[in-house]
């Protein structure tokens, strides 16, 4: 009796299943609670319903339903079993039924995928059939023998040996696992697979934007596509032969872009019978590599460093002595060659070269453009000297117009000096007296100190045939006196202008420009107003709208009415102060003008301009 009386209170071991939904707080009074609130109960009818004793006959252990066994049978585990369902229990919802599948599936995880038959338990088939949605992965493969994690098996592609894991990929095609060989080759043409559909989807969306637009698609050349698929496997261009220069010029600036010019590359662009040569990056090309193009192209007659940052003294040295036919130099960021060399080089050369470029050094001094003049200044055709710290006298450039031939250089660049008194107007006036005649190009870039001057007695009085002009900074130059300069210009070029770049002049406004559009608008191919926020939204609306339209027709008559009010009703204001208050109030009439040639346009941080910074080409 005291054994019956001390089992009373004891309760047999629950299984995972009971656990689970325990701490996870799925109880009778849970899904009592779900009821009501899903009939609309209220809250006093919750609390009620919650402090309210389970229902009978819901769960029933073992050791209420069966007769008690002997201590034998202790050790034997107890499972819950269900009772018959109940109506209630049949509407259980969709999350109850989920969360009893997991801790299924966790329960036969734990026991190695298989389940522990136990005789006093029920079947799992009589828990699986309470849930539709639950399905064994042994239904799913036939019924296939599946090994466990921790055994032996064969990979299922290349026949290897291995040991599951909960990381083996199961295959279920295939009915087996993968090896960690075979699943990452799996992985990647997976991810090529998306990627190619990726790439297709883009490619699908550009060609319907395309034919919404009526917009054509411009397929790459082949010769392109060449070019290209050379560039990733430049190490094995030598097993193509010749290839041209042409496009070895192309593919040696793709690499520069890419940053891909090194020691190694830049030998398969040398040969003897090279001409031109152009290396546009040479940041990773050591001082040896260099050497080697005057040794293996000893006849170049143009050659173009740029950022050639590791060229030394002992470099330019060898270029003077091996490179006798060399005509053209041009050369970006040598900024360890010292000024002396500059010197021994220019001495050595004489007067072999036609055209120089120097950018980016502070090593140049005025001694060393002296050298550069007395040498070579009778037969130079191209000078182009930017950002050169080192030339900081007030007078260094005076020399410019004495040591050059009359009417001998086409491309003249002095830009961004370091001091604003080393380039003035009689300074650049002096030089365009002697060489504007034959002057093709000019470039005063960043020299703030020029100002209306050097236009209205310089340009527009010497360079007679000038087809480019960049002008960026320059913000002394006024409105005015860029409109008077453009409006004597067309006496003398007749030609107009091909380039102009106008960027940052900041008193430049729309008569200005109307004067040049004016004079260059049949043959301007590229123009760039970028920065100029005094140009108006009525100047850029008038000159893109033909004269013969009702706007058009419409705003003449009114100009020319308020103009004749003006005449007639208001007196004659003196001072200068009135008269730009009054031109502030007056409405200008501009013609339409016509750009037939015009590719490029830059319009960027134009306040009139709708689309700040854009560019239309």
């Amino acid at each position: 009796m005291g054994r019956r009386n001390y089992k009373a209170g004891v309760k047999g071991p629950s299984s995972a299943l009971t656990e689970f939904l325990k701490q996870e707080g799925i109880t009778d009074r849970f899904r009592n609670r779900r009821e009501i609130e899903r009939n609309g109960g209220n809250q006093s009818q919750t609390s009620d319903q919650e402090n309210s004793p389970p229902p009978p006959n819901q769960f029933q252990t073992l050791d209420q339903q069966q007769p008690e066994k002997d201590d034998d049978d202790d050790d034997v585990s107890l499972d819950i079993i269900r009772s018959s369902p109940t109506p209630k229990e049949e509407s259980d919802d969709e999350e109850i039924k989920l969360m009893r599948k997991a801790a299924k599936r966790k329960l036969k995880a734990r026991r190695g995928g298989t389940t522990r038959k136990n005789p006093d338990s029920s079947d799992d088939d009589s828990h699986n059939d309470l849930d539709g949605n639950y399905s064994s992965d042994e239904d799913d493969l036939g019924n296939a023998n599946l090994k466990k994690f921790g055994e032996l098996d064969q990979c299922i592609d290349c026949g290897k040996s291995i040991q599951l894991t909960v990381y083996s990929r199961f295959i279920k095609e295939k009915v087996g696992y993968l090896c960690d060989e075979c699943n990452q080759i799996l992985k990647n043409r997976e991810k090529q697979a998306k990627q190619n559909q990726l790439n297709a989807r883009k490619k699908r969306k550009r060609t319907a934007q395309a034919l919404l637009n009526k917009t054509t698609i411009k397929l790459p050349k082949l010769q392109d596509v060449c070019i290209k698929k050379i560039t990733s496997n430049i190490t094995d261009v030598d097993a193509l032969g010749d290839i041209g220069q042409l496009n070895l010029d192309k593919i040696s600036m793709i690499l520069s872009k890419n940053r891909s010019l090194n020691d190694q590359t830049m030998t398969l662009f040398l040969s003897p019978e090279l001409k031109s040569l152009s290396f546009w990056d040479c940041s990773d090309v050591d001082s040896d590599s260099l050497n080697k193009i005057a040794a293996f192209c000893p006849n170049l007659k143009s050659l173009t460093l740029f950022m050639c940052g590791q060229l030394h003294n002992d470099n330019l040295q060898y270029f003077a002595t091996n490179l006798k036919n060399l005509k053209e130099f041009r050369l970006n960021g040598p900024f360890l060659i010292s000024a002396k060399m500059w010197i021994e080089y220019f001495n050595i050369i004489k007067d072999q070269l036609n055209k120089f470029e120097l950018r980016n050094t502070h090593r140049f001094t005025k001694d060393s453009l002296t050298a550069l003049l007395e040498n070579c200044g009778k037969k130079l055709t191209s000078l182009k000297l930017s950002r050169l710290d080192g030339l900081v006298d007030q007078d260094v450039y005076n020399e410019v117009p004495e040591k050059i031939s009359s009417n001998s250089l086409t491309h003249l660049e002095i830009s961004y000096p370091p001091r604003e008194e080393c380039v003035t107007d009689d300074t650049l006036i002096k030089i365009l007296e002697k060489c504007g005649e034959s002057l093709i190009s000019l470039n005063v870039d960043g020299c703030i100190g020029l100002t209306d001057k050097f236009l209205i007695e310089g340009v527009c009085k010497y360079c007679i045939n000038l087809q480019h002009l960049s002008m960026r900074q320059l913000d002394q130059v006024t409105n005015e006196g860029f409109s008077q300069a453009f409006d004597a210009y067309s006496k003398i070029n007749a030609g107009g202008l091909i380039e102009v770049d106008l960027t940052k002049c900041d008193d430049i406004g729309d008569e200005a420009i109307y004067s040049l559009l004016n004079h260059s608008s049949h043959t301007l191919v590229e123009l760039s107003i970028n920065s100029l926020y005094r140009i108006t939204k009525d100047f850029l609306s008038q000159i893109f709208i033909e004269d013969h339209t009702q706007f058009k027709k419409q705003l003449k008559a009114r100009v020319e009415k308020e103009k004749e009010s003006r005449s007639q009703s208001q007196p004659q204001q003196e001072g200068e102060d009135e008269e730009e208050e009054e031109a502030k109030d007056v409405l200008h009439y501009y013609h339409y003008i016509n750009l037939p040639l015009l590719t490029y346009l830059d319009a960027g941080f134009v306040r009139a301009v709708t689309n700040y910074g854009s560019l239309w080409r």
